[in-house]
């Protein structure tokens, strides 16, 4: 356990060089969605079971999705992560990108048909926090609202202990663990194994499933 963990640290420290690279030269990494790309989309029924404070996952295009992917020890294919807020029946996902993929740093709100469109077929995973009631809804949204007005930029460093920045994880980690506490994940993981990864998010002792279709990718 000891080896792998060592293993997946210097890997992780690899992928956050090149992170500083493509900072440091100000590169602009698009996210390459391939030309004539079909719609990928949800169904209303889908889309019906979604409440405020559910998380989202899946896969993006481009060079650094596919790094990202490389180097995570993921049981799905996801690279990235947001919430699901719903107002008056309209869907959307906060969730913090880089400007380097993006034409924006940091959180954003985003409608949930454009997070869909730019994901990778059937790479998305929806899941609920285990005990979540509508106040706890209430105060995820009002969290979200408070960190876009800071205007926060994107951690390219991964550096959890800096609140000053945030990548897509950590903002997530921010509220529901440190802020208002609704998360509590078993004491004996490393930092590493929460922070430097996303398995928490799917991981069915803390969260239930909404929608997988990665079900359909294995089915093909």
């Amino acid at each position: 356990m000891k080896i792998k963990l060592r293993a997946f640290s210097i890997i992780f420290i690899g992928c956050i060089l090149v992170f500083s690279v493509i900072r440091i030269l100000q590169i602009k990494v698009q996210e390459a969605i391939p030309l004539n790309k079909p719609l990928y989309s949800l169904t209303k029924e889908e889309k019906s079971q979604f409440q405020t404070g559910d998380i989202i996952l899946r896969k993006g295009y481009g060079f650094v999705s596919n790094l990202i992917y490389k180097v995570m020890d993921e049981d799905f294919e996801v690279t990235h992560l947001g919430v699901i807020i719903k107002d008056d029946n309209k869907l959307r996902v906060a969730h913090a990108l880089s400007s380097k993929v993006s034409n924006q740093d940091g959180l954003r709100f985003q409608d949930l048909d454009t997070f869909i469109y730019h994901s990778v077929d059937n790479t998305v995973l929806v899941t609920r926090l285990k005990g979540i009631d509508s106040l706890k809804q209430m105060k995820i949204k009002h969290q979200l609202d408070s960190y876009l007005k800071l205007n926060l930029p994107f951690d390219h460093k991964f550096d959890y202990s800096d609140t000053t920045e945030h990548y897509c994880s950590e903002l997530i980690w921010r509220i529901y663990e440190h802020n208002l506490n609704i998360l509590q994940v078993d004491s004996n993981l490393s930092n590493e194994e929460k922070y430097n990864a996303l398995k928490i998010f799917y991981d069915t002792t803390y969260f239930d499933y909404i929608i997988n279709h990665h079900t359909r990718r294995s089915s093909n």
